[in-house]
């Protein structure tokens, strides 16, 4: 017991539990027993137990016939729908708390409904002819397999076929299948209609393997027609979710399709086998004369469209109206036929074409409603697609804008339709036998259907014009009351984003105004270390120049003198001279630091040499040699000499490099591209000093971070 209850879904269960615990359920049952009591009382029998089981179902039928329509038994419906709709709506609320499913409650409603509805079918599978409900309407796909298969089970075919592929296979398989297995891929492949199944290698073995088992059953060397393979594309969409689009499908899967295909087949009405043989002659004729009066009824300008073009032009007479019913149905009989033999396939697009078959599903065992139901929808298609078919020139013309244009036609065109002119009469027709489906004790019982609606809804109680205006007024305040709830929400939103932008654009002005302060001050710095620079150089020329000026008078003044007796020494000389020269302050662009010259103490002479030049040219000697110095230390505090000069030199050329560098890099990150000769030149005041503080602030962020790479390095 524990097993099966598994089956169901938990609401369902609950809302078992709750009916049976219930008083109107006890009240009922008690009602019940005593109906069947009468019923053995009048038909002379003991016990209850007695009874085989289909008497036992008889009595049990009857009673439910006889206390129907009674206070106990609407008691019973009025609980049953009350209890159904809380215990599926308490499940949904706790999907909706505890799981926060992604489905809307709608959509939960519906699944949990659907999985109540299959879980009943499956176990009462009599209770398909409760489906007449779902009439006019396309089935969820998983009712839709369940439904397909109880009214196409056949145990004795589905046995065959698994007894056949047990003992032995080769026997399931046609002479002609390598033929199926190209006609299967070419059909699949090339019908626009069939786009969902195209290159599904599971759909296709499926849908070969059904049809070549089919034509070995035959047991005849004629090839399948087109016809049986179109009809078998319904039954492989339907089973499509449980076949993998790479791999071949399951055998159980095969075989419910073999099942299903051969029920279906085997179920066909004449008109739609139309195999040639008169009975089948004779029905289709009867069909066409279904069709012919109901489009004429429905929509005569297209029966007379099809009367006039139908008729050869050099026979256009004036027709009497028995010859224009005569020209009507052989025109419908050449437009329509290939239509009826595959069922709509491939005429309507899949889901169109699925509803179609819902309802044909539906009325299998229903005598006469195939027939019925397949006109109406071949009347409606014609309906739906008159306006195109006035641009029709001849027969061939019809019947190609009849296969171009019924794949356009939706399930929505199709049910206004049906529901607004054909619902009614399909409903009885559909229902009509099961009113006296079991004979029943009491005909005057039998004045409603039995109960087969899954709720009933409650009847609204009865107000006052003035109840109904203030519950109006209260709902429209309260509308609003939200309504301005959510424009302050959204005003108080938008105020903050505001606030946040403001204060972004506070926080990044004070911070450039830092970051400028900060250059500024760099700027003021090096421009002071510069001034200062240039302030001890000049300076130091004057000192220089004042030397040298100095210098010159001496030089002059040594002129006019008269030589002494002995001529002093070079070395005596450059002493005295020396002691003049002051030393250069050193240049703050090189790395050399340069001693001052050191005084030396005058040497004394051993002897007096012998005067190998006149003054004169010592003095002019002595010039040179004090100008030859002067320049090179000059050279050599400036720029430096040697290897030193050599890498102070490689040193400024690579700053010098890197700072272009640096200028071009900051001109693509500002304005995206290296700046033209010019072209900054012309931009307006403001934006020159907005893009070089930006420049700038590049520029020193990568010098600084070079420096902390070197310093880095150095450590």
């Amino acid at each position: 017991m524990a097993g099966a209850q598994q089956t169901y879904p938990k609401w369902l269960l609950a809302c078992k539990q709750h009916i049976t615990d219930s008083k109107e359920w006890d009240s009922f049952l008690k009602e019940l027993h005593d109906a069947i009591q009468q019923q053995l009382t009048q038909s002379h029998v003991q016990y209850f137990s007695d009874l085989s089981e289909p008497e036992k179902e008889l009595f049990m039928e009857r009673a439910t016939q006889a206390i129907k329509g009674g206070t106990v038994y609407n008691g019973l419906c009025k609980k049953v729908s009350v209890i159904t709709d809380q215990s599926l709506n308490e499940d949904v609320s706790r999907q909706l708390l505890e799981e926060s499913p992604m489905d809307t409650k709608t959509d939960l409603v519906i699944e949990s409904a659907e999985e109540g509805a299959l879980s009943l079918l499956k176990k009462w599978p009599d209770m398909k002819n409760k489906l007449y409900i779902c009439l006019n309407q396309p089935l969820p796909l998983h009712i839709r397999q369940l439904t397909w298969r109880l009214y196409l089970s056949n145990t004795k075919v589905r046995k065959h076929y698994i007894d056949q592929l047990n003992t032995n296979p080769r026997a399931a398989i046609s002479m002609y299948d390598y033929d199926i297995s190209q006609k299967c891929e070419t059909l699949l492949n090339s019908e626009p209609t069939f786009n969902d199944l195209r290159g599904s290698v599971g759909i296709f073995y499926g849908m070969k393997a059904t049809l070549s088992y089919y034509h070995s059953i035959l047991k005849t060397k004629n090839r399948l027609r087109d016809v049986e393979h179109l009809l078998a594309v319904p039954f492989m969409d339907v089973a499509s979710t449980n076949i993998s689009r790479r791999e071949p499908p399951p055998g159980r899967v095969v075989a419910l399709i073999v099942e299903e295909f051969m029920t279906f087949l085997g179920s066909r009405p004449g008109f739609v086998v139309d195999s040639g043989s008169d009975d089948h002659n004779d029905e289709v004729i009867a069909f066409i004369d279904k069709v012919a009066k109901l489009l004429q009824r429905r929509h005569p300008e297209v029966s007379r469209m099809i009367t006039e073009k139908f008729v050869p032009v050099k026979e256009k007479i004036v027709a009497t109206e028995t010859g224009s019913y005569a020209l009507l149905t052989e025109g419908l009989m050449t437009l329509i036929r290939p239509m009826i033999r595959s069922v709509f396939v491939t005429y309507l697009k899949m889901d169109t074409l699925l509803y179609i078959w819902d309802q044909y599903m539906i009325g299998v065992d229903t005598p006469g409603f195939n027939n019925e139901w397949l006109a109406i929808v071949t009347v409606t298609l014609l309906g739906l697609i008159k306006e195109k078919l006035k641009e029709a020139t001849s027969p061939a013309h019809m019947e190609k804008i009849l296969k171009a244009e019924s794949c356009k036609l939706t399930v929505p065109q199709f049910q206004y339709e049906i529901k607004l002119h054909y619902y009614k009469d399909l409903f009885s027709l559909l229902t009509k036998d099961q009113k006296a489906a079991m004979p029943i004790l009491d005909p005057t019982q039998a004045q409603h259907p039995p109960w087969r609606h899954w709720y009933n809804d409650v009847i609204p109680p009865h107000t006052k014009p003035q109840d109904r205006r203030k519950a109006r007024e209260e709902r429209e305040a309260e509308r609003d009351r939200q309504l301005q709830q959510q424009k302050d929400v959204e005003t108080a939103r938008k105020e903050q984003d505001q606030r946040e932008r403001r204060d972004e654009e506070e926080t990044f002005l004070k911070m450039a105004a830092v970051d400028r302060q900060r250059v500024e001050e760099e700027r003021i710095a090096l421009q002071d270390q510069l001034d200062e620079e240039r302030r001890r150089r000049i300076e130091a020329e004057k000192r220089a120049q004042a030397e040298i000026d100095q210098l010159k008078l001496e030089l002059a003044a040594m002129k006019h003198t008269k030589p002494p007796s002995r001529a002093p020494s070079t070395n005596s000389m450059s002493s005295n001279i020396s002691r003049l020269i002051i030393a250069p302050p050193p240049s703050r662009a090189s790395k050399i630091t340069i001693e001052p010259l050191v005084v030396l103490p005058p040497v004394e002479e051993a002897r007096t040499p012998t005067p190998a030049q006149t003054p004169t040219e010592q003095r002019n000697k002595i010039i040179i040699d004090f100008l030859r110095r002067a320049k090179h230390g000059v050279d050599k505090v400036a720029h430096a000499e040697g290897n030193d000069k050599s890498d102070l030199d490689r040193e400024t050329e690579g700053y010098l490099r890197q700072n272009v560098r640096d200028i071009k890099n900051a001109q693509k990150e500002v304005f995206g591209k290296t700046l033209d000769p010019g072209e900054f030149d012309k931009m307006p005041p403001k934006k020159q000093q907005d893009t070089s503080e930006k420049m700038i602030k590049l520029m020193q962020k990568w010098r600084e971070e070079r420096r902390a790479k070197e310093l880095a390095k150095k450590r």
